[in-house]
């Protein structure tokens, strides 16, 4: 209790000319409370109305004027209560935190990007290193070597006209690169899946996903040579289970080992000799999944196509730097679809992937709702305060206080009642029954037949229902809003109207 008390003043007053006008307001609403107990003062008062003219004049502008103050520190009041409910709302219900997302990445993997197939292709070559002797002259001689490849060896060539003689040779078996696009063919199969994680009261866009990946490989050389495959994994952390890898049809997860983040084999290959490496597995991820080409590459025939089930295809995205599939989304329907991306001959230096839609929080409604809160109860207040002054009469700061308190009541009842019945339905349908009916009784007490009496649950039940239902509706909410806004226009025309007949009749 004390805790809300002092967030609704600290969020009450806020900074600069905010806090400068309420306090100016508060302190005149506590010198003019402090003058009405007063009987001598409220007497003179009542005297100055009387004798009219100025002095009645400044007797209701005062007064007047203490309303105004009065009404703007109950709006205030309300706005900085609802704004906090707002804010526990959201942290006892989906907030989510750096710590909260770093737990679930460790616990449930992090977002998954697959780099595609790394081949790389070396083959044997003889190094010669041999020693060579020089006489200069009759007291200098200089032993010097050189290096050449045995398939490109050279005769012992002359220096400064004198022949060196051969001191020793020897050879060395080395590892050389065989440059060349070893990859000639990729299909690439994915299926993600929608599966949310939830971890305190917070929900995260997860994933369970499936890769099939088959490439080509082949070597375009003359000469034999060891390829050297690596298979990068999608993240350092995660489970990667009904794992296979096969070269030729052959199981080779065996043979392949593990260095670092990927699994890595080397198989030779003759000139000319193609070989199909499949590979695939499954796991679960996080918010996106990216597939990664190899930048600028060329290739004739690579395609890659994702089967998306359980996310409406109007709420998938794209990572950051990853372009759109051949499919457009628009046309897309339901939440299981099909996504393909075709490559042949082509280059790129985009990735290939998906975003999930943001995960909707546990009662999530409510937390919005708050959030836009103090935005219906300013235009309540508007519909009790204008009728009023059009229509001529008394603007009542209990009134608006009573209907004011109610409306705020109206949130956090519902958010209350669906801590322990979940929904949204349910919740909102009872809390807006229970604070209509609480207005009507309220201002229809007693069988008062005063059109204001008749407007102000009308107003109340206006914003209630159909402003909560607009909020909720966040795809159209502006449109909404400015629907209200019009009908509020049209209504205060309408009376006007009404005001001025009845003025000449």
């Amino acid at each position: 209790m004390y805790e809300t008390m002092m967030y609704t003043v600290r969020g009450f007053f806020g900074s600069g000319l905010m806090a400068v006008s309420l306090f100016c307001a508060v302190a005149m609403i506590i010198m003019v409370l402090a003058a009405l107990s007063s009987p001598s003062f409220r007497g003179s008062l009542e005297k100055m109305r009387e004798r009219g003219g100025w002095r009645g004049t400044v007797a209701d502008l005062g007064g007047a004027t203490f309303k105004l103050a009065l009404i703007f520190v109950l709006a205030r009041l309300f706005i900085s209560a609802l704004n906090y409910q707002a804010t526990i709302f959201e942290r006892q219900h989906g907030r989510i935190t750096e710590r909260n997302r770093s737990a679930v990445l460790m616990k449930w993997g992090l977002p998954h990007e697959q780099p595609e197939l790394s081949v790389h292709h070396t083959r044997k070559r003889a190094q010669v290193t041999r020693q060579l002797m020089v006489v200069e002259d009759k007291d200098k001689e200089r032993v010097f070597s050189e290096t050449f490849w045995k398939d490109q060896e050279r005769p012992v060539q002359s220096v400064s006209g004198k022949m060196p003689t051969l001191l020793s040779t020897s050879e060395q078996e080395l590892d050389v690169d065989v440059e060349q696009k070893s990859i000639v063919s990729a299909d690439v199969s994915i299926t993600v899946s929608d599966n949310p994680r939830r971890l305190g009261n917070a929900n995260y866009a997860g994933y369970d996903d499936d890769w099939k990946m088959s490439y080509v490989v082949a070597n375009k050389s003359g000469w034999e040579t060891d390829a050297h495959v690596a298979m990068p994994l999608p993240a350092e952390r995660g489970i990667f289970d009904r794992m296979h890898l096969t070269v030729n049809g052959r199981d080779y997860l065996g043979v392949a080992e593990t260095e670092g983040n990927q699994l890595v084999w080397t198989v030779k290959m003759a000139p000319g000799e193609h070989k199909t490496v499949e590979f695939g597995y499954s796991s679960r991820g996080l918010e996106y999944l990216r597939y990664i080409p190899r930048r600028m590459s060329q290739t004739g025939h690579y395609r890659v196509a994702m089967n998306v089930k359980g996310i409406p295809s109007n709420k998938l995205d794209y990572p950051i730097g990853s372009m759109p599939p051949v499919e457009n989304l628009a046309g897309l329907k339901g939440d299981a679809y099909a996504l393909t991306w075709n490559l042949d001959n082509a280059m790129t230096s985009y990735d290939l992937g998906v975003k999930l839609p943001v995960a909707e929080q546990p009662l999530y409604h409510f937390a919005a709702l708050l959030q836009e809160s103090p935005g219906g109860l300013i235009m309540l207040l508007l519909l009790l305060i204008v009728p009023a002054l059009i229509a001529g009469k008394t603007v009542r700061p209990e009134i608006v206080a009573i209907l004011g308190a109610t409306y705020c009541l109206h949130y956090t009842f519902m958010g209350r009642l669906a801590d322990l019945t979940g929904g949204f339905a349910g919740p909102f349908l009872v809390s807006a029954a229970v604070t209509i009916a609480l207005v009507s009784w309220f201002r229809t007490r007693g069988g008062v037949k005063d059109l204001l009496a008749r407007q102000d649950p009308i107003a109340f039940a206006v914003m209630a229902v159909f402003y909560p239902l607009a909020m909720v509706d966040t795809d159209r909410s502006s449109f909404w809003m400015v629907l209200f806004s019009l009908v509020m226009i049209a209504y205060a025309c309408a009376l006007l109207a009404r005001y001025r007949i009845m003025q000449r009749g």
